[in-house]
């Protein structure tokens, strides 16, 4: 078999890195995170680590990277892509608001890492908010006739700033903890859902 190109094994090198320290982060534990566990997971060397990421603090970078354009966008994007496919607006926002929450609780322990250990640079931040925004206001403008704000671009941004707070409380606690006793993730959607329509649907 013909060995693959550099460029492409230092990639797959570099991914496969990337995996370890996603996989020691889901244990729960940052500490675990350290640059003997992701070469011993991954089967790199230290010297590709450290040609990689220089630091630790580097592999958390590379990571906040790779989660924000790849995980987070590709989920939300592939959601809102069905929320537009729904005939109704309930059903519309339902969809939104179970690919974004879902994602909140399948990948809490990593969010809520990256949460508390921000980046320096928030500007890719400020425009996954943004992009959350506009689809929102398309999702609005497919279903115009069943809503009652005036200002579809204003009731967009509040419906992303609603649905952003569950997204945080789901990152950090489990759904019963700031909700209910017995309240399960298909609760909070339901409910995210429903506050987002019935600020949409009443005057």
């Amino acid at each position: 078999m013909a060995t693959p190109p550099q460029q492409a094994r230092s990639i797959a090198t570099e991914q496969k890195m990337l995996d370890a320290a996603e996989e020691l982060l889901k244990g729960g534990d940052s500490r675990q995170v350290t640059l003997e566990n992701v070469v011993k997971l991954s089967g790199a060397s230290v010297g590709s680590f450290y040609a990689r990421f220089g630091n630790v603090e580097g592999l958390f970078e590379a990571l906040r990277n790779r989660y924000r354009d790849v995980m987070y966008q590709a989920a939300i994007n592939q959601g809102h892509e069905k929320a537009l496919q729904q005939t109704d607006l309930k059903s519309a926002l339902h969809q939104a608001c179970k690919t974004t929450l879902e994602l909140a609780r399948r990948e809490h322990t990593a969010i809520s890492y990256l949460l508390m250990h921000p980046s320096d640079d928030q500007q890719p931040l400020v425009e996954q908010r943004r992009l959350m925004v506009e689809e929102l206001h398309q999702i609005l403008k497919l279903h115009r006739k069943e809503i009652k704000q005036k200002d579809l671009r204003r009731a967009s941004e509040n419906i992303s700033r609603m649905a952003h707070a569950m997204w945080m409380q789901l990152a950090l606690m489990e759904p019963s903890e700031f909700i209910g006793r017995k309240t399960s993730l298909s609760s909070v959607i339901d409910l995210t859902t429903d506050m987002a329509y019935a600020y949409l649907t009443n005057e």
